[in-house]
């Protein structure tokens, strides 16, 4: 099974941790696959998307960068061409709603199962959680998506990004929703998900609430 590595989101400065940590696991030789569509690209444009992943990747030696910015009637086979996926941030229902009308889900957990790794960032890190309703305080559902089931790459674990301490109230409100646990991961802590073990990444740590509302810290260079 390959890793999963998680952002909480931030700038280059902020994920400079965990990106040096990813870039150092790709091997192969094989091309680094983004997929930006996150984003609208009224607001910033696709091509703008490429330089940024370039600019973030280039200082650790990762030059090879493909770029899709529509899932349709790609397969396990595509995505068997690459070392890695690199899912950036945007809207989180948006993103979403992309993979399921795609069917793209089946295709990015086979690949995950067969040893693919796989990087979220921000809304792409929600997206690998159980439930996607912990982005509704920032992200707008103009999709109309309907449904807050997310790809559970986690078990039962949703993810909150950008976290800071005043969002504590709405993670205790989801909780008491949806009666899902979280690993809340702000803007410089990322997690490396691998054979059954976590590793808290970056430079801030990461904070756990299962569903009695009760918080765990764990610190950078932990395992769990």
């Amino acid at each position: 099974m390959g890793a999963l590595y998680l952002s909480g989101g931030g700038d280059s400065d902020q994920t400079l941790a965990i990106d040096r940590e990813f870039a150092g696991e790709l091997t192969g030789g094989k091309s680094l696959l983004y997929l930006p569509m996150a984003m609208n690209p009224d607001d910033i444009s696709y091509d703008a998307c490429y330089k940024w992943i370039k600019s973030v990747f280039a200082p650790w030696g990762v030059q090879d960068i493909t770029m899709w910015v529509d899932l349709g009637g790609k397969t396990l086979d595509d995505l068997k061409r690459y070392s890695a996926v690199y899912i950036g941030g945007g809207n989180t229902f948006s993103l979403m709603h992309n993979i399921l009308q795609s069917d793209f889900h089946i295709h990015l957990s086979a690949f995950k199962e067969e040893g693919g790794m796989i990087y979220g960032g921000s809304a792409g890190a929600i997206v690998m959680g159980s439930n996607i309703a912990t982005c509704i305080h920032m992200d707008d559902n103009d999709v109309q998506l309907k449904t807050r089931d997310g790809l559970s790459f986690l078990n039962d674990f949703s993810i909150w990004c950008h976290y800071e301490e005043e969002n504590e109230p709405l993670i205790h409100q989801f909780i008491q929703a949806y009666r899902k646990p979280i690993i809340a991961l702000s803007e410089e802590t990322g997690l490396k998900i691998q054979s059954g073990k976590m590793e808290v990444l970056g430079t801030k740590p990461a904070h756990f609430f299962d569903r009695n509302l009760m918080k765990r810290v764990f610190e950078p260079g932990r395992s769990i």
